[in-house]
């Protein structure tokens, strides 16, 4: 175009852009290509560029469109390149079609705007699971404890007046009451897990298994169970809550190596894709691959309470744990021939208040 604005050259692209034959462009006012509304403020913001014609994007910040010849505006990029003719100054106008950017950049926000709520009633969802589950859980602790009790006194005040079989119903009952009060506990533990402020920092991964290890044959010193521990292990995070993540892991090794006369328990590290991954292996009782993807289940249990102890929730505390940390949980293993669980630790994730 010219400096008065009116179009001077077109090349087939603009045709077949706008539907226009050159015929049609060539010797009118460039205005004829932008939508009405926009007219009166271009011709002003034309002839402002005209006093200091120079080579620059048009319309920095704005969204720019094309009016095509049968009324449809074209979301466009424009870039104006000034140059002196015989004739004078005429000015190049560069034009991009960005109709599909324009609708990924749409689909992007609406998708984003979706996630967003659904992380938020995501949030509210798990609060009140939480608070839920923390508000029955005190609230069952007090029946329960008068359901032992009570128990209780009957064996030891009035067993001799009860036969074998009404003994025997009572110290059902003690035992259901207390593996009730095992589960209360763990609900416990894993509502707090979302809660907890973490505090990021070094940790001595290796020292921190030791620790956990040395208390496990505290507990039962007459286990021989062989311990490798990789020196110099460490990660950054949350103390404390690694050292549940250790003791579930660790504890679940020990546990469920309890029928080898030739226990052994290994921790150490690899790498993979440039990332620390930890691991912990065991010779102990394993597990079905199959019924891998239940593991990390809360209240789930590969083993029957008769062949191992426990609720079936520590391994769903050392998913959220590590979760939190930005990290990743997973296992192999085989029925009677151990089981190797895995953990990485990145950046520590909050969840969304």
């Amino acid at each position: 175009m010219d400096a008065s604005g009116v179009i001077t050259l077109v090349n087939s692209q603009l045709e077949r852009l706008t539907g226009y034959q050159r015929d049609d462009i060539l010797g009118k006012p460039v205005e004829m290509l932008i939508p009405e509304r926009f007219r009166p403020v271009h011709v002003q913001h034309r002839a402002g560029y005209m006093t200091a014609p120079r080579t620059r994007p048009m319309g920095v910040g704005l969204d720019l469109y094309l009016r095509c010849k049968d009324g449809r505006e074209v979301p466009v990029e424009i870039s104006l390149s000034p140059f002196t003719t015989p004739e004078g100054l005429l000015v190049m106008a560069s034009i991009r079609d960005i109709t599909a950017r324009k609708q990924a950049e749409e689909e992007i926000t609406r998708l984003n705007t979706a996630l967003r709520r659904n992380v938020e009633q995501l949030s509210v969802t798990n609060k009140e699971l939480e608070a839920f589950s923390y508000s029955v859980s005190h609230d069952l602790r007090a029946p329960l404890r008068g359901i032992d009790g009570f128990s209780k006194i009957l064996l030891a005040e009035y067993s001799g007046q009860l036969d074998e079989t009404a003994r025997d119903y009572l110290r059902r009952v003690r035992v259901a009451a207390q593996r009730m009060g095992r589960l209360i506990d763990d609900m416990l533990n894993l509502s707090r897990i979302g809660r907890r402020e973490m505090q990021p920092a070094p940790v001595d991964v290796s020292a921190l298994a030791a620790e956990v290890l040395a208390e496990l044959r505290q507990a039962e010193p007459e286990r021989a169970v062989t311990v490798i521990i990789a020196p110099e292990m460490t990660a950054v995070g949350d103390a404390n809550l690694l050292r549940i993540v250790l003791e579930n892991l660790l504890g679940n090794a020990w546990k469920f190596t309890g029928g080898r006369a030739d226990a052994r328990i290994e921790m150490g590290t690899l790498e993979e894709a440039g990332q620390t991954v930890y691991y912990i292996r065991d010779n102990g009782a394993g597990f079905d691959m199959a019924f891998a993807d239940k593991l990390f289940t809360p209240f789930q249990r590969l083993h029957s309470e008769e062949e191992f102890s426990g609720t079936g929730i520590g391994l769903a505390i050392v998913q959220r744990i590590i979760a939190r940390h930005g990290g990743r949980v997973w296992a192999e293993g085989a029925e009677g021939k151990g089981a190797t669980f895995y953990f990485t630790v990145g950046e520590m994730v909050e969840e969304a208040a």
